[in-house]
C-alpha cells in the first residue's frame, strides 16, 4: 500500500516567496509547520493508502482523462486561515478564475468513485495550503498578516500537468513523489 493524491504543482513567484518567507520569520516563534515552496500543490483527490493494483487503474483512468484538458490560466490571491482565527488551522493563499480545474475535480470525482474512492462531498474550493498550525500563541499578530494580505495578488500561474503522487510520511514531513505526470492539452495557444 502506497499514501497516494492526484495534484497540480505550483511553481511559486518572486512575490509569494518573498512573503511566504516573511510570514515565516514574523511567526517562527509559533508552532507551525511551513510547506516548502518547491512542495506546493493543489489537491485534487486525496486517495490516502492505495493497492498497486489501484494504483495501476488510476493511472490509466487518469492517462485517458486528463488529455483531454486544456493547459489554463489561474490567479493566487489573497491570504486567510482554516477553521478560524480563533482555532487557525491552515495558512493558505486564495485561487482565482480556477473554473478548468474544477472541471478537471469533477472529472477525476466520476472516474474514482465506481472504484471505492469518495469524493469529498464538500464545495470545491481550492487554495494553496502555505502551513499547518498545529499553535498560535500571538492570533493578533496573526490576524495583522492575513489582514494585510488578504487581497494580495500574488501572480498568474499557467497549471500545464496533472501529477499522480506517491506521498511518504517522515520525521522531517512528507516526501512527495511522482508516480506519474499527465500534461493537458497545450495545443489552442
Amino acid at each position: 500500500m502506497r499514501r497516494t493524491f492526484i495534484a497540480t504543482p505550483i511553481e511559486p513567484g518572486a512575490k509569494l516567496s518573498q512573503t511566504h518567507t516573511k510570514l515565516r520569520n514574523a511567526l517562527k516563534n509559533e508552532k507551525i509547520k511551513w510547506v516548502d515552496g518547491d512542495h506546493f500543490h493543489i489537491t485534487l483527490f486525496f486517495l490516502g493508502d492505495t493497492s498497486e493494483r489501484a494504483i495501476t487503474q488510476v493511472r490509466q483512468k487518469l492517462g485517458d482523462l486528463l488529455p483531454g484538458f486544456s493547459a489554463f490560466q489561474m490567479r493566487l490571491k489573497g491570504l486567510g486561515v482554516f477553521k478560524n482565527m480563533r482555532k487557525p488551522r491552515v495558512l493558505w493563499a486564495g485561487i482565482e478564475q480556477y473554473e478548468p480545474l474544477k472541471a478537471i475535480k469533477q472529472a477525476i470525482d466520476r472516474e474514482l468513485e465506481p472504484m471505492g474512492f469518495t469524493p469529498d462531498k464538500r464545495e470545491f474550493k481550492p487554495h494553496l495550503t502555505l502551513a499547518r498550525m498545529k499553535w498560535v500563541e500571538d492570533k493578533e499578530k496573526l490576524e495583522g498578516l492575513v489582514h494585510t494580505h488578504q487581497q494580495e495578488e500574488w501572480q498568474w500561474v499557467r497549471i500545464r500537468e496533472i501529477i499522480y503522487y506517491q506521498s511518504r510520511l517522515t520525521q522531517s514531513g512528507p516526501v512527495y513523489t511522482p508516480i506519474e505526470r499527465f500534461r493537458l492539452d497545450e495545443s489552442a495557444e
